[in-house]
């Protein structure tokens, strides 16, 4: 999840936020894993696994596995090693690798690829996908789950919350990622040379109908756009006052009856 190859990270890497990245995981779980399948694969490679909470629940779902995990930032790997190590995995499961993703030098083949939020924060995506190419088997199964922020909407429109999230989509456009990679995955995908490729969105659209999901996810929302604020403000781009307004209202979004939250991510499935 901080596979970051940019100048900077616009999450950072605190410990609120590397327990940030955990929480963020189990909130988000069902909606991407219903739709993933690694139950026949044996060597999965997971680029930008940061403080292992994708990897902790591929191995909950697939005890079959043997993940290799790449992160480029060595205090995710620690972090990673702690909690994996916590949770009774040890390097029969799981290894860790220091690498640029963009540039892989790995021993062996192996049959899967698990890449979750990464993408958005790498210059250059497509280096991604070519570099790790080569250590796959043919028909190895790769699953990408990527950012699409333009796609976020609450009801009301709230400016405090809209105008933050435009600062910091644009930041992270001006770091080198991007905010809307997950429209790009059959693109770059195609282009690396990967074939059998499909598409779907996911995500949530919380209402009246589902409150307590609604206030969970607004909550989880909040502190995800939270974690940009100590880079933020330390460019100059937004102030405390801003921050609070921004937090306020998505507490008060997430109380009222007729609210609405809105968001799409984009998942694509394709083969070496």
């Amino acid at each position: 999840m901080s596979q970051n190859t940019t100048s900077k990270y616009i999450h950072g890497y605190l410990e609120t936020e590397q327990e940030r990245l955990r929480h963020q995981a189990h909130v988000i779980e069902k909606p991407i894993y219903d739709f993933i399948d690694f139950s026949s694969n044996k060597k999965l490679l997971e680029i930008g696994s940061g403080v292992g909470a994708q990897t902790e629940i591929l191995l909950r779902y697939f005890p079959n596995l043997h993940i290799t995990c790449v992160e480029y930032e060595n205090r995710q790997i620690a972090k990673a090693k702690e909690n994996l190590q916590n949770l009774g995995f040890d390097e029969s499961k799981v290894e860790f690798l220091n690498q640029d993703a963009r540039n892989l030098k790995l021993n062996g083949k192996f049959d899967a690829v698990f890449i979750c939020w990464v993408l958005e924060h790498i210059a250059e995506p497509l280096r991604v996908l070519q570099s790790m190419k080569p250590f796959l088997d043919i028909d190895a199964k790769v699953v990408i789950t990527e950012v699409f922020n333009a796609t976020f909407y609450t009801y009301p429109l709230v400016p405090a919350i809209m105008d933050y999230w435009k600062i910091y989509n644009d930041y992270q456009v001006s770091i080198g990622g991007d905010p809307q990679v997950g429209a790009r995955l059959g693109d770059l995908l195609e282009e690396a040379g990967y074939k059998n490729i499909s598409i779907r969105s996911g995500g949530f659209h919380l209402d009246r109908r589902n409150p307590l999901d609604k206030r969970t996810v607004f909550d989880y929302w909040k502190n995800l756009m939270s974690s940009g604020a100590p880079l933020l403000l330390e460019e100059g781009l937004v102030t405390e006052v801003q921050i609070k307004a921004m937090q306020t209202a998505m507490d008060e979004l997430s109380e009222r009856k007729d609210s609405i939250f809105y968001y799409r991510f984009i998942q694509a499935t394709a083969f070496a």
